[in-house]
């Protein structure tokens, strides 16, 4: 009871106050906007982080964490566009409330039950907090290295798109992480001279350029609001998406949020039970981050009598998933602490924004943190109000800057992530690391590779090092498998998730081709994504599955078929993880390479059936479009048809026929040059390098306020129509930005003094 006192006194001053509010705004803001996922500003506050004090890191990075649930309801209900996969449960009853004119109720509902359920996970935290310091206890090195496994298995799976692709990322995680010097023998790995190195990979370098960068090159590609784009940088629209953000906050509005609040109440057994869920879920690693909001839902609606009416607008369907929201992020806190093993990306990051501060997570936490597991807890249900009340008042108007053209976000980013990176270590090869990083998580993320189980094996990359060394000493040969059954259990969950992943992708492809062959000339895919010209009639994609045209027929979020990029990105790969382990395995002794070496064969053994896959269909997609063309000019009338023999796997076999027309779309859709969004894209590329190369030339004030003018001035023309609009935007974000680096300088003691470099 001490500890919960002085917790609470910990936040007691004003500038934990302070940051508590503006974690927790910033939170509403990001939350509300589709397309801007939490890990990208996360990323960004890592940045800070190197110049706050703990309760200030603290309070900025669990306030934005927890004040992004209660907004991401406002744009899942009003535009069901959920900002995150955890958010889509939410969307199946409360859109369907607000399109039946009750859109006050279901964002009272929510809001409640946010809370509430954010209460009820922190009281199940501090419960559980009595007992976090025997976790360790009870587990051994093998114990620590399967539970590792287990985490990146269950995240890498559950966020990507085949076992394969898990294991690759898994595998670059783990030799990223071996880069610098080894945990063990203390020997530089990788570093081939480069200062930069010898700590290791940047985290702040490695988040801004996994996540932020290609978020930004995306809504820079897709040329349109956020509101109309996914995380994949394909575009949709929203149908009848402003009558929900036009709602005026009438007295009637505001009536019924207040009904909605005292329904949530009444309906406290849903409440608890979903709050109960989600705050367990959350306590398995790489599960209740992904499932707590799917599996609340599900169970509120098998234990309930009116089962039949989820779906339709009904008030528990609401309740339990926003129930859960909050509630597991507090029972993730456990693993996090008391473990150090994260469950997902913002577990992940939090636990390098405490390595920042020099705070080791795992065995002995609470005995040398006393006060801060519960310090934690209070920032949780704090921020998770203050979300809440400001998303009750400003969250529909806030959902408006959905509706903003995306371009005219992304280089303010870029100037702070260019900024950012240099202000960590002060170094520029950090600025080029981001750059690096940019394109590596452009090309994962555009093919499906799980970036969660990227940088979780980045992450927890030491620690498995670590209990492998442990592992291999004190339990000789695989003397473990009899002394610790637990460790067997947990290797074959993995297992068993691994081959349950690979049985379900080959049984979605048997499903697409079979929907393939059942496609009837005339019938137009519900699923078909992309701007489609307008001199295409609305028939003439008749017999095109939506698989060619970037999703696949009952999985929306699939990425789209990249052939030139998958055939290079998985080429790439199998080609660095046979120098990478082979450099490890002849310039280092076993025990130094033994982490580079296991992280080389989890990448290299997929790509041996990835690379020739990809290539087989990239030749395959050339000679069909070389044959379409060929065709196309020697009778572009003719009506025959062409087997796609180079289309993705759903056409595989299936004899689809395209007309002329369609067959010339398809290969827009597919070049790099897809309406222009895959030209756009390299040029945000460029945008970008183009501001690094300006502040090596002329300092970080000078290049980012050159970057910003000449950005201003030709690329919102689009958006802006008038030159006066233009300079007026020009102005103003040239202004504050360059105001804002001056201040992050400021923040830092640096005195940067421009240097031009030629």
């Amino acid at each position: 009871m001490t500890n919960l006192v002085h917790g609470l006194t910990a936040l007691g001053s004003l500038p934990a106050i302070l940051y508590l509010f503006l974690g927790a705004v910033i939170g509403v803001v990001v939350g509300a906007i589709p397309g801007l996922s939490t890990a990208v500003v996360l990323s960004l506050i890592l940045v800070f982080v190197y110049h706050v004090d703990l309760t200030g890191t603290l309070c900025l990075f669990l306030g934005t964490h927890a004040g992004s649930y209660y907004s991401a309801s406002v744009s899942s209900i009003l535009l069901n566009s959920p900002p995150h996969p955890e958010a889509v449960p939410l969307t199946l009853d409360g859109y369907p409330m607000a399109r039946n004119g009750e859109p006050g109720r279901a964002l009272g509902l929510s809001a409640c039950s946010t809370f509430v359920g954010g209460l009820i996970g922190c009281v199940v935290f501090v419960i559980f907090i009595q007992f976090m310091n025997t976790l360790p206890k009870a587990l051994h090195p093998p114990d620590y290295v399967a539970v590792i496994t287990l985490a990146i298995v269950l995240v890498g799976v559950l966020g990507g798109e085949s076992a394969g692709k898990a294991l690759v990322s898994s595998g670059a995680g783990l030799v990223l992480a071996s880069v610098g010097p080894s945990t063990i023998t203390g020997i530089y790995r990788y570093t081939f001279g480069a200062a930069g190195l010898d700590s290791g990979i940047s985290l702040v370098a490695l988040a801004l350029g996994i996540f932020v960068i290609p978020q930004m090159v995306m809504i820079f590609g897709t040329g349109t609001a956020t509101a109309r784009q996914d995380m994949m940088g394909r575009r949709f629209e929203v149908s009848q998406a402003d009558d929900g953000l036009n709602t005026p906050a009438s007295s009637a509005y505001r009536r019924q949020m207040a009904s909605g609040v005292l329904e949530a109440i009444r309906r406290w057994p849903v409440l608890l039970q979903s709050g109960v869920v989600g705050a367990i879920s959350g306590m398995i690693p790489g599960i209740g981050g992904f499932t707590g909001n799917y599996l609340a839902y599900g169970i509120a609606r098998q234990t309930s009598r009116k089962r039949d009416q989820y779906g339709t607008g009904i008030a528990d369907g609401i309740i339990a998933p926003e129930g859960s929201s909050l509630a597991k992020e507090a029972g993730h806190m456990i693993p996090i602490l008391g473990l150090g093993i994260p469950g997902g990306i913002g577990g992940a990051l939090f636990i390098g924004a405490l390595a920042i501060q020099n705070i080791k997570t795992g065995y002995g936490f609470t005995q040398a943190y006393p006060v801060i597991p519960y310090e934690i807890a209070w920032i949780l249900l704090l921020s998770g109000l203050i979300g809440t009340l400001i998303g009750l008042g400003v969250g529909p108007r806030a959902a408006r800057i959905a509706n903003v053209p995306g371009p005219l976000l992304v280089p303010v980013i870029f100037v702070l992530c260019a900024t950012g990176s240099f202000l960590v270590d002060t170094q520029f090869f950090s600025v080029v690391e981001v750059i690096a990083f940019g394109l590596m998580g452009f090309a994962l993320r555009r093919l499906g590779y799980p970036l969660g189980s990227f940088i979780l094996a980045l992450i927890l990359g030491p620690t498995l090092e670590t209990n492998v060394y442990l592992t291999r000493n004190v339990y000789p040969g695989v003397s473990f498998i009899a002394d610790r059954p637990l460790a067997d259990v947990l290797f074959v969950l993995a297992i068993l998730v691994l081959l349950s992943k690979v049985r379900e992708t080959r049984r979605a492809k048997a499903r697409r081709t079979a929907a393939a062959n059942e496609i009837e000339p005339g019938d137009v895919p519900d699923n078909v994504s992309g701007e489609v010209p307008d001199d295409v009639p609305g028939d003439i994609l008749g017999e095109v599955p939506g698989d060619i045209l970037g999703e696949v027929p009952g999985q929306p979020d699939r990425p789209m078929s990249f052939p030139l990029l998958a055939v290079v990105t998985s080429g790439a790969l199998l080609a660095g993880s046979l120098w990478a382990g082979l450099y490890a395995a002849t310039s280092y002794g076993f025990t130094t390479a033994t982490i580079p070496v296991i992280g080389s064969a989890l990448v290299f053994v997929p790509c041996l059936w990835l690379f020739p896959r990809d290539l087989a269909r990239y030749v395959a997609w050339g000679r069909s479009r070389r044959a379409m063309r060929g065709q196309d000019r020697n009778d572009p009338s003719a009506e025959s048809a062409l087997p796609i023999s180079g289309a993705p796997s759903a056409l595989e076999g299936s004899g689809a026929r395209v007309a002329p027309l369609a067959r010339r779309f398809i290969s827009i859709e597919n070049s790099w040059a897809r309406n222009g969004q895959y030209r756009r894209e390299v040029t945000g590329f460029a945008w970008f390098a183009g501001v690094i190369l300006l502040c090596w030339l002329v300092g970080f004030i000078w290049g980012s306020g050159i970057f910003l003018v000449v950005y201003g001035l030709t690329s919102t023309h689009r958006y802006l129509t008038t030159w006066r609009s233009r300079a007026i935007f020009t102005f103003l974000t040239c202004g504050l930005t360059c105001l804002a680096v001056y201040e992050m300088f400021a923040l830092t003691y640096l005195s940067y003094t421009p240097v031009i470099h030629f």
